[in-house]
């Protein structure tokens, strides 16, 4: 295996912070060979869910060293998570995370326990994990209006709270963080003047293995499916086709790469994110992340080599990778 060490590859000028690294487990590369016989199955949505913001029970992973409690807004979901013993801090943080599955299934028992372990490594931070409506009943013709009014609210009610906000999201989950935050950002910028006062906005993005353009025309998605041991481009092909409904996959909306990226450094967002290597999605998520840097927005990203679409989410499992990456995100986040 390769050594454990971090290399640092972003340059002095550059305004996104990367670290790369290219080491594997022996239990990841295990769990590789494991699921790559049933990629055709593994995250698939099953049957569709109900329209509207589905109602979620809390999985035990999420909920032995957190509290949580339930709330509507906008008549969304939202389960708020807090530390059992969280860090002392004086900054009152929230962070609002959209779960991935390919924009057709709620959050699972993994992303519970993500969520759980943010609310523990990121100092005053409370996670609020959102039951965000689901396709094919909900298409993004249909849900992102909805979205964009929840979006609103709950920056309204940070702002009123004096809390620092951070969007974030993984895979489908990233995808809406950035292109509601984007499209908010545009709608926004053609409206502000020296007179207006700017709407709140949050501070910070975080999106791990975000699927950035819904075309999937990138080549590069057929050259990486050969190392994916769960996704397909059949499959992603078919989930963005689901999400995007009456939109063309073009439209900045279910595509943010083509959104003006610049607004991001212009209203001072950071962005942060982590890639693999061994996602079909990874591609395209370099490519943000390079679109990020042409821009001048900053933040800190990590590109992990050898690894599967949000291997950060084999948390709960106890992988090295997942922890040692969770952390990197708290040690991140904690900053914001």
């Amino acid at each position: 295996m390769a050594t454990r060490a971090p290399v640092h590859a972003s340059s002095q000028n550059s305004t996104i912070q990367l670290t790369t690294r290219n080491d594997r487990s022996v239990l990841m590369f295990l769990l590789h060979m494991l699921l790559r016989p049933f990629h055709n199955h593994v995250g698939r949505a099953g049957h569709a869910r109900p329209e509207g913001s589905v109602e979620l029970k809390p999985s035990p992973v999420g909920t032995k060293s957190s509290h949580v409690t339930h709330r509507v807004v906008c008549d969304i979901h939202i389960y708020d998570i807090v530390a059992k013993h969280p860090f002392p801090s004086d900054t009152k943080k929230r962070i609002y995370y959209f779960a991935g599955g390919g924009w057709q299934t709620p959050a699972s028992s993994q992303h519970w326990g993500m969520c759980s372990r943010m609310a523990q490594v990121v100092p005053g931070a409370t996670v609020s994990l959102v039951s965000y409506p689901l396709a094919p009943k909900n298409p993004a013709h249909e849900a992102f209006p909805w979205l964009m009014r929840f979006y609103r609210e709950i920056m309204k009610t940070a702002e009123q709270d004096e809390e620092k906000v951070i969007l974030a999201g993984d895979s489908a989950g990233g995808n809406i963080v950035l292109a509601l935050i984007l499209e908010a950002l545009r709608e926004d910028d053609e409206t502000v003047d020296l007179e207006t006062k700017l709407a709140p906005h949050p501070v910070a993005i975080f999106a791990a293995c975000p699927s950035t353009d819904l075309t999937r025309d990138n080549p590069d998605i057929e050259k990486t499916a050969n190392y994916d041991p769960i996704l397909t481009p059949k499959f992603i092909k078919a989930t963005a086709k689901a999400w995007c409904g009456l939109l063309d996959p073009t439209d900045r909306r279910v595509s943010p790469i083509n959104a003006d990226i610049f607004l991001l450094k212009k209203f001072g967002i950071h962005v942060h994110g982590i890639t693999a290597g061994h996602d079909i999605l990874g591609p395209d998520g370099v490519l943000f992340r390079k679109k990020l840097e042409e821009n001048g927005v900053s933040g800190q990203w990590l590109h992990w080599e050898k690894q599967m679409h949000c291997f950060v989410l084999t948390y709960p499992y106890g992988l090295r990778e997942a922890k040692e990456a969770v952390d990197w995100v708290g040690d991140v986040l904690k900053y914001e």
